[in-house]
């Protein structure tokens, strides 16, 4: 195994999703709360990868910068960024391993200053491979990567008003927030994530100038991973959910004059086949994201709280992030150059 890099166990995932087709749709869950009184966090829910459930327990406190109370760690475009850097150089170490390529270490600096800008990605790379390869690897991971593609490519991301607060049994079906809820541009504050391969799936994200800890990412044990933390795709959810809770706990207010809680969850399906190169015709972006929000039982029946989720939805630069396409100014740096 190159780089502790698991080739033949990918191999066997390769082969399980030809002998049945359905073991390709991964489907991943994250949620976020806001609350007045301890602030954005936000955590995993169960996997489906393919026909097999994993689940595991990864929670957080996410920095509300634009808040009352920010508790100086990673802000919900640091949990987006983490999840697109950490899915970059997954993918490219993971190709490389596949060429016989020997890294030294990965890492990567990924800034997003305004959506009208591009997204820059500087790749800081020591490996066997002469510059050539390494190029190519870096073009493969501009293809191939889940999250690197759904950041270059227009990705639907509906919104879904839920009926009930979260937890609570329903007796309507879920509807949409607002007919053609808006794809509008939203800023959000800057922010810059360097992202360090560590070993095989396992990769280390922290942003900069940040006190708090590094987030840890890696692949479930399914996809040869130990579950050190929760995968690329798993961040960029926590991201948009964390996102979007914070927006509606800042706009609420409004309503009742009170502050509530407000959760919100964020789904998306992969097709692992455009990851692994299995299928030509396999769509490598993310797909089927859904932002759910759950009104609190207080607010639900408040006349305008179809038009406050709107907004919020509408205001998050993360589902920015991925529902636009972004230009990804990609540098390649090797050998300490």
């Amino acid at each position: 195994m190159r780089n502790s890099f698991n080739t033949a166990g990918f191999s066997e995932v390769v082969h399980e999703i030809r002998h049945d087709p359905a073991e390709a749709a991964y489907v991943y869950t994250a949620r976020a709360k806001w609350s007045p009184r301890r602030g954005l966090s936000a955590w995993i829910a169960p996997a489906l990868l393919g026909t097999v459930k994993s689940a595991r327990s990864f929670r957080f406190e996410v920095d509300d910068s634009a808040g009352d109370d920010p508790c100086g760690g990673a802000s919900p475009m640091d949990f987006a960024l983490t999840g697109i850097g950490s899915c970059a150089l997954t993918t490219l170490v993971g190709g490389g391993s596949a060429r016989g390529v020997e890294f030294d270490g990965v890492e990567m600096l990924i800034d997003y200053d305004h959506p009208a800008e591009p997204v820059r990605c500087r790749i800081d790379m020591d490996g066997s491979a002469d510059d050539q390869v390494l190029a190519e690897l870096v073009e493969q991971m501009r293809n191939f990567s889940p999250n690197c593609t759904t950041l270059t490519h227009p990705v639907a991301v509906e919104l879904v008003r839920a009926s009930s607060p979260a937890g609570q049994p329903t007796d309507t079906p879920d509807t949409p927030a607002v007919p053609d809820a808006p794809e509008a541009v939203a800023a959000g504050p800057a922010a810059s994530c360097r992202v360090r391969w560590v070993s095989s799936t396992q990769l280390e994200a922290k942003a900069v100038g940040s006190d708090g800890p590094a987030l840890r990412v890696d692949a479930p044990k399914q996809l040869t991973g130990v579950d050190w933390g929760p995968n690329p795709q798993e961040y960029l959810l926590m991201g948009l959910a964390a996102d979007v809770a914070a927006h509606l706990g800042r706009l609420s207010a409004g309503l009742t004059g009170e502050r509530h809680v407000w959760e919100v969850s964020a789904q998306a399906r992969e097709d692992v086949r455009g990851l692994l190169q299995s299928d030509a015709d396999a769509v490598v972006p993310l797909q089927d994201v859904i932002c759910t929000v759950f009104p609190p039982a207080k607010v639900a029946s408040e006349h305008g709280v179809g038009e406050v989720v709107a907004n919020a939805f509408a205001a998050s630069a993360v589902r920015d992030l991925i529902s636009r396409p972004h230009i990804a100014d990609i540098s390649l740096v090797t050998g300490g150059r």
